[in-house]
């Protein structure tokens, strides 16, 4: 761990300033704005403000600068409800349904087991969100860690219950006032219109930003970086609660320790732990995508850190802005292990979105050879690669990586996959349903894979049901149209449409009943235009009844 502290040292820039380094690291991360507070013998030492609220209109981040706090949200909320547990309103140890009962929860009893306690140290068994509408376990409560955001929203709602007030309410009354975070709330503000830091990708290019009218514990806190290290000041001088409280979220619970990672990583009530050459700290992350955050305090020494960033690129920076301010290795942020933005992979991504790929990769192709390095870019970094090409788009792009890492690991499933998507996102039909095949060959359990060549292949659909038509007239020029609905899970990858006849088209068989349907044209979803029956209330999805046929018809 000291190897890697040492290694950082050449971007802390001697005879720079911390802001001049800052500034430089943000640079070298593309990073365009930044909010970090320092705080040493529990006051605020340090407040820096750095880089851009967008890269569009130009306006700089200033001390009044909102940021997402994204999960950063629950260490505010899980001081909140420590206040109600010194109060005698909430018992950490009593099943939560003795207070509240959760609708989405009603069809697995082991809901009746779930405690407060692990709810706040991510140890009750639920997901971290839920995939679908319905919310399922993953383990049985008490058994293991499983970061849930879910689980934060479910306390919430049992807060609620209890007080009789409103989420965003009681935080207000409980947390944000008393500390003075003027600049802070879980709901959207029209107030912050003026001043917000609007989030960006990886390549520097605003993204929509998402409205939180309805609060999230879990993931949904405005705020600025002057107003955390306010809620930071409380938790290093231990204002605000007594010791026992403080005590339980700075020490990790028993199931929630990483034994794989020497037990050096766990979770207390609401706060990440982390054990470092005899140094405590408490600590939490942020990633809401486009916006990256990240806290950490040393009790013992009354120090820590907070940074907000309107990034995606924000945590590859994590480790350097360590090393600015702390000796400490930062073992949490190396058990998350975002990519550095001095890694190979950090390095070829950026080069991969604007160079061509062969150009991009030439640092790291062995030399006299056409293969790429793989003790610098191994399989799963190149995969890394692609992946995050495929989500910004630049299809061809990550189809090149992907050949180039099967170069290599001729049998990577992962690599063919991706081939496959890069290949179906660009219309290459044959060249899609080859590398899918690929993927069902090397693993069989990868039927889904099977299913999408089959439709490529123009084979027809086997599955149980009554034959439906999907047509999509027009759109000659789209490269890649897909069928999603309520019946594929909104899956944009399984039900390819073909062109036919003036027409995109697919037919599949679905059981009898209503289903939600839209087209997908080259990553823009629509609903059928063709078809009168919408739902409005349900993000405009198309509606198509299946009749099963009369007897003897």
């Amino acid at each position: 761990m000291r190897l890697l502290v040492l290694l950082l040292l050449p971007f802390i820039g001697l005879g720079q300033t911390r802001q001049e380094s800052l500034e430089k690291i943000m640079i070298d991360a593309g990073i365009p704005g930044m909010t970090i507070a320092y705080i040493k013998d529990a006051k605020l030492a340090e407040l820096y403000n750095l880089g851009l609220r967008s890269n569009d209109t130009k306006e700089p981040v200033n001390k009044e600068t909102v940021f997402d706090a994204a999960s950063l949200s629950k260490s505010v909320f899980a001081y909140g409800v420590m206040k109600l547990v010194e109060a005698g309103k909430l018992d950490l140890d009593k099943p939560v349904s003795t207070y509240l009962d959760y609708e989405d929860l009603r069809h697995d009893d082991r809901y009746k087991k779930i405690t407060a306690a692990q709810l706040l140290s991510h140890t009750s068994g639920l997901p971290n969100w839920r995939n679908g509408k319905q919310l399922n376990f993953r383990y049985d409560p008490g058994q293991r860690f499983s970061y849930s955001g879910e689980g934060y929203v479910l306390l919430g709602k049992v807060v609620e219950k209890i007080t009789g007030m409103g989420i965003e309410a009681w935080i207000q009354q409980t947390v944000l006032q008393p500390l003075g975070m003027t600049r802070s709330t879980y709901v959207w503000s029209e107030r912050f219109e003026s001043n917000y830091a609007h989030p960006h990708s990886e390549l520097g290019e605003t993204d929509v930003k998402f409205y939180n009218y309805t609060p999230n514990m879990a993931a949904s806190l405005l705020t600025t970086g002057s107003d955390y290290a306010k809620f930071m000041i409380a938790l290093l001088a231990q204002q605000g609660l007594k010791k026992p409280a403080f005590q339980a979220m700075f020490t990790g619970n028993s199931k929630s320790w990483f034994e794989k990672y020497e037990n050096k990583i766990g979770w207390g009530l609401g706060l990440g732990h982390a054990n470092s050459n005899g140094s405590t700290s408490f600590w939490q992350w942020g990633d809401n995508g486009s916006y990256k955050a990240y806290m950490v305090g040393y009790p013992d020494k009354k120090e820590g850190l907070v940074y907000f960033t309107n990034s995606a690129n924000g945590l590859a920076a994590g480790r350097h802005i360590s090393a600015l301010f702390f000796k400490e290795p930062s073992e949490p942020l190396n058990w998350l292990d975002y990519m550095t933005f001095t890694s190979p992979t950090f390095q070829l991504l950026r080069k991969a979105m604007s160079e061509q790929v062969l150009i991009a990769i030439k640092p790291w192709v062995k030399e006299g050879s056409k293969r790429v390095d793989s003790t610098q870019l191994n399989e799963f970094s190149m995969n890394r690669v692609g992946s995050r090409l495929l989500d910004a788009g630049n299809y061809e792009a990550a189809a090149e990586i992907f050949e180039l890492n099967l170069e290599n690991y001729p049998r990577a499933i992962g690599a063919w996959q991706g081939l496959g998507v890069a290949r179906l996102r660009v219309g290459q039909r044959d060249a899609a349903a080859t590398a899918f095949e690929r993927c069902y060959e090397l693993d069989s359990t990868r039927i889904n894979g099977k299913k999408v060549a089959d439709i490529l292949r123009g084979k027809a659909d086997t599955t149980k049901g009554i034959k439906t038509t999907f047509k999509l007239a027009g759109n000659r020029n789209a490269r890649s149209v897909q069928l999603v609905g309520s019946f594929n899970n909104w899956n944009d990858i399984q039900m390819p449409m073909k062109w036919e006849n003036g027409a995109w088209i697919i037919s599949i068989n679905l059981l009898p009943g209503t289903h939600l349907y839209k087209f997908v044209v080259d990553g823009v979803w629509t609903p059928d235009v063709a078809n009168p029956k919408v739902r409005p209330e349900d993000n405009m999805n198309s509606v198509i009844e299946v009749v099963a046929p009369t007897t003897g018809s």
